[in-house]
């Protein structure tokens, strides 16, 4: 009797055992769940994804999907939707995961894996407020080691893309202390900085009072790289000082010097890269002011390894694809551009790209993808969410919207719109005036909602926000916040004209906010922005792959604050900003 009970115990023990293992190794708990799947089958979608065929690899796991029921059925839903993803197809992406039962009717590890795929999808859709929400409440502990620093990873991303700086930097110092990889850790040492370098001078102070001590002495480095400025010895001897007086503090010994490097280039010795912008045509002048803030980004590079920079004539769309590939036979390490965006088209079709490629404007076919193309646009569609962010983190609820009735109009009150009631915002009305005649604007009916507190006016030019501010002002009340985007400032001090836009909020490129553009030379304020991407396009080409590997990762650039998104794409975030009553430009409270 004695030996039944201790074989009962065992046995008891042993399964006990073999369920923490399964619950504690989602990779072990997955290969179970496949177990009755061929491995033939299996490892043909895997060469798929290596392929850079993903789409094909979710439709192989859709198919499979068929043809077994759950478990099994839902994890090759998961790896399709995953799939679809990776190939930038979020709409069918959604529509896999929505396919899979309610989360509370799985098992757990597939409920967190399928509450960390919604919240990527919710990222790729500017829906961060979702991914918050979903990747809070997953039950983190079924999820694997490299799950969870994703899970912080995409937390940091979306708290910052919701404009809560402070929760992102709270995020990626828990993402800190998980990291074992010194490279990675650096890396999210530095986006840690740049991310609290968010904070006014009053909200850093106040964290460093505050009674966290890991994220009371990010601040404190944060706040010597902030009176530092530009120079980097400075911060460099302070932050020695620092640590020495803080020698338990996780921060590294190399923080400073990799802090600092992002303001010049980053490059490997020997890097060589080719830059397709056109020299005719349409684009030219766009091309020019890109090439000049390249150029000073290259002369402003005080690094010992500068790479070697060829400029290529890329006015032809149709020669794209030929001069991608000799760049690549010729044996560059990354290219820059193109400019237009149906050569940005050929090449999202190719899948697959040999060397990191950063396209300077967006595909016009989202669901096509290629591997190792990144995309980085100064769209004004994107300034025109951002200001729906941006009033939303302020705590506007109800708005107004007043655009030109052009086709310009159209996109940029249809993207605030979109974004808008993403975020959970209300629209109490909107009108259209005739573009170019701000005098036909139906302002009385428009302000005579009271209970609005946010007017999103859609205006091409300064002069044009002049005219329609003015009558706003009269016409609307104290309540009523006005914002707008960066065409209402040229970048120009002209404080006598502009002190007629007293309380006119705006969204822009930190460059557009300092002495820095001065270096353009009088140019047109479209061209300025282009130039500063130029900029940023320059620096940021040696660390887009870090970036992109890395969902908390985040430069702060000339631009606005940079980050990659899971299928290549460079998201910014833009400063919010007011005209006071002396026309002067300062940053909103």
């Amino acid at each position: 009797m004695l030996k039944h009970y201790i074989s009962v115990y065992l046995l008891a023990f042993l399964i006990s055992i073999l369920f923490t293992a399964c619950s504690t190794n989602p990779s072990a708990q997955q290969a179970q769940y496949l177990a009755s799947i061929p491995t033939s089958k299996l490892e043909r979608a895997t060469a798929l994804e290596t392929q850079g065929k993903f789409a094909d690899a979710a439709e192989l796991y859709l198919n499979l999907a068929t043809k077994v029921a759950a478990p099994a059925r839902t994890q090759l839903q998961l790896n399709a939707a995953r799939a679809y993803l990776s190939a930038g197809q979020t709409t069918l992406a959604r529509q896999t995961l929505a396919a899979i039962p309610a989360p509370n009717t799985l098992p757990t590890m597939q409920q967190a894996v399928l509450q960390l795929t919604q919240a990527n999808v919710a990222l790729l859709e500017d829906r961060p407020q979702d991914a918050i929400a979903l990747l809070k409440r997953l039950p983190v502990r079924a999820l694997s080691p490299e799950q969870q620093r994703q899970r912080l990873g995409n937390l940091a991303a979306a708290q910052r893309l919701s404009h809560q700086p402070l929760a992102a930097a709270k995020t990626l110092n828990l993402l800190d202390q998980q990291l074992d990889d010194a490279n990675a850790r650096l890396l999210n040492q530095v986006s840690l900085l740049a991310t609290l370098n968010q904070l006014n001078d009053a909200e850093i102070k106040a964290v460093i009072h505050s009674g966290e001590v890991r994220l009371k002495g990010w601040a404190e480095i944060a706040q010597l790289a902030r009176q530092a400025r530009d120079n980097s010895a400075a911060f460099s001897s302070e932050y020695r000082q620092w640590r020495q007086t803080h020698p338990r503090h996780s921060a590294l010994p190399g923080l400073a010097r990799a802090y600092a490097a992002t303001l010049s280039g980053g490059y490997a010795p020997g890097t060589q890269v080719t830059i397709m912008l056109p020299r005719s045509g349409y684009f030219a002048a766009a091309a020019q002011a890109i090439r000049a803030g390249i150029t000073a980004a290259y002369q402003a590079d005080d690094s010992p390894q500068r790479p070697t920079l060829t400029f290529v004539d890329s006015t032809q769309d149709k020669r794209l694809l030929a001069i991608h590939a000799k760049a690549i036979a010729d044996g560059v390490d990354y290219v820059i551009g193109p400019l237009q965006k149906a050569a940005v088209d050929d090449l999202a079709a190719q899948r697959v790209l040999t060397v990191p490629t950063l396209a300077l404007n967006e595909t016009t076919q989202p669901d096509k993808r290629a591997d190792n193309l990144f995309q980085f646009s100064l769209s004004p569609e994107n300034e025109a969410a951002e200001v729906a962010n941006q009033a939303y983190a302020h705590g506007l609820r109800q708005a107004l919207l007043l655009y030109p009735n052009d086709v310009w109009g159209d996109r940029l009150a249809q993207a605030f719109l979109q974004k808008w009631g993403a975020l959970g915002g209300v629209m109490r009305g909107q009108a259209r005036y005739v573009a170019g005649d701000a005098n036909t604007a139906p302002l009385g009916k428009l302000l005579d909602d009271n209970a609005a507190d946010l007017l999103f006016l859609v205006v091409a030019t300064p002069e044009t926000a002049r005219q329609l501010y003015s009558s706003i002002h009269l016409a609307a009340p104290p309540t009523l916040t006005v914002m707008t985007t960066s065409h209402v400032y040229s970048g120009a001090h002209d404080a006598s004209r502009n002190a007629v836009l007293n309380g006119l909020c705006f969204v822009d490129i930190p460059w557009m906010l300092t002495a820095h553009q001065n270096i353009t030379q009088g140019r047109a304020d479209s061209l300025a922005r282009l130039y500063a991407m130029g900029i940023d396009a320059y620096r940021l080409l040696p660390r887009l792959t870090d970036l992109a590997n890395n969902a908390g990762g985040y430069y702060s650039g000339q631009t606005g604050g940079l980050s990659v998104d899971q299928v290549g794409r460079i998201q910014r975030q833009l400063q919010l900003n007011c005209f006071g009553n002396d026309g002067e430009v300062r940053p909103a409270q």
